[in-house]
């Protein structure tokens, strides 16, 4: 077991180390692989909705034989042979609850998520590439957006205690698992939580959740991240168990859209970086942890690929002159946000190019805002900027809900199946590119 151990990430102190020596993680996040984003994999709606619409349209027997081919399909390989040339030494790995909870049955685990979670530790181990586990998804959602797989809009998960208690048992049943797994290297106990407002409630799950992971797992790192979507770690306590460490996400521009103007200074630009990092940098002096920002990005387009680089450089180099290791939000998807992308011509680019006639997450976002502001001023009395905030979540629940019915499903009625079995391979690594321009970026801290 001692020789084991030597072999684990461990915090010493403010640093994450490996046998005694200092490591900083470098890497990118496997977003939208085992939890559906839809503006990231260009179709409407959750997780829970595009897959009960394949069900709905051609049979729970051929949809999740689909889905099935879409997690092996979507990184594999050749996609590590890539990460590992351009240096990456981590990869935060994103997953729904759903794949081993089954919401009718939720004591019993359904272990279907450990099939794809082990094909990708055996390749992080294989190449020497740490994984992060991430749980993206819980029951009740963390937060009231999408990738929190909510079919409400409201975060419930910090209303009922029962669900919290389910998502409590998950960890120790994961930690059971791969407790003696080494290239793991740490668990993210739930991603971005936000509009939690029962602090007790928040510290507590917390409390029990490491609880349950230390009554099998002594060695792995906890991650812990903050309330509004882990900016905010006003309300959590000092933790005492010694592998835990803190996590922050770095999206600047959701508060300050400014930025990403090319009119604006790049001194500027870089004041405005500086002062939000170092708010959620505040959190390693307050806990005497190890930080990671889990994750960083931004929506890529060609015409402006030259620019963008500069604001994902202005990021890193923040993270790296503050020695705060760093994953990138993402590694693949539709030509969004990912390093890698399947090429324009592959069936999924045809399909998401077709689904944006109809729809698309900006316009979901500002029309939801603004159904909110109708009802308010048709029905009652305007309301405020703060009170529109919360609700145009539950309305953008309902748009998804009606654009999948009558966009999405739509789409798969006109497709025979031998056609739509076919689009998951467009994600493999032969029928995709990669923007050329983050490698170099990337690389110049990597291999630094």
């Amino acid at each position: 077991m001692t020789n084991l151990l030597h072999n684990f990430v461990q915090v010493r102190g403010e640093d994450f180390t490996v046998n005694g020596e200092k490591i900083v993680f470098r890497g990118f996040g496997l977003g939208s692989w085992m939890n559906l984003e839809h503006f990231m994999i260009g179709l409407p709606g959750t997780d829970t909705m595009i897959k009960k619409a394949f069900a709905e349209v051609y049979g729970e027997e051929r949809s999740a034989k689909f889905f099935d081919r879409f997690l092996l399909e979507y990184v594999d390989e050749k996609d590590f042979e890539f990460l590992k040339k351009i240096g990456v030494n981590h990869l935060r790995i994103p997953f729904n609850y759903k794949y081993f909870i089954d919401d009718q049955n939720p004591h019993e685990y359904k272990n279907d998520g450990f099939k794809y979670l082990d094909h990708i530790v055996a390749l992080c181990e294989k190449y020497e590439i740490y994984a992060m586990l991430d749980l993206h998804s819980v029951p009740g959602g963390q937060n009231p957006d999408w990738h929190a797989d909510t079919s409400s809009g409201l975060p419930l998960f910090w209303e009922y205690g029962a669900l919290r208690d389910t998502v409590i048992g998950l960890w120790g049943h994961i930690a059971q698992y791969y407790k003696d797994q080494p290239w793991i290297a740490a668990y993210d106990i739930v991603n971005e939580p936000s509009m939690v407002t029962n602090a007790a409630a928040f510290n507590e799950f917390y409390e029990k959740v490491i609880a349950e992971i230390r009554k099998y797992d002594p060695h792995h790192i906890i991650f812990i991240e903050g309330n509004k979507f882990t900016t905010d770690f006003s309300m959590l306590d000092p933790i005492d168990d010694p592998q835990v460490a803190y996590e922050f996400h770095f999206y600047p521009f959701v508060d300050e859209p400014a930025v990403l103007t090319e009119e604006m200074d790049r001194a500027r630009r870089k004041e405005i970086f500086a002062d939000a990092f170092n708010q959620l940098l505040s959190i390693r002096e307050k806990y005497k942890r190890p930080v990671w920002c889990g994750e960083l990005g931004l929506v890529f387009n060609q015409e402006q690929i030259d620019f963008q680089m500069t604001i994902i450089e202005d990021m890193l180099e923040l993270c790296e002159a503050n020695d705060v290791s760093w994953a990138l939000w993402t590694y693949k998807d539709a030509a969004v946000m990912g390093i890698v992308y399947p090429k324009i011509e592959t069936p999924w680019r045809k399909l998401t190019e077709e689904i944006k006639l109809v729809w698309n997450q900006h316009e979901e976002q500002s029309k939801g805002e603004a159904l909110v502001d109708y009802m308010a001023e048709t029905y009652f009395k305007p309301i405020s900027k703060d009170e529109r905030y919360p609700l145009q979540f539950r309305m953008r629940t309902l748009m998804q809900v009606i654009c999948v019915e009558q966009n999405l499903k739509p789409y798969l009625q006109k497709r025979s199946w031998e056609e739509i079995y076919e689009l998951p391979s467009s994600f493999h690594w032969d029928q995709c590119d990669h923007w050329s321009e983050l490698v170099d970026v990337v690389e110049k801290y990597t291999k630094a």
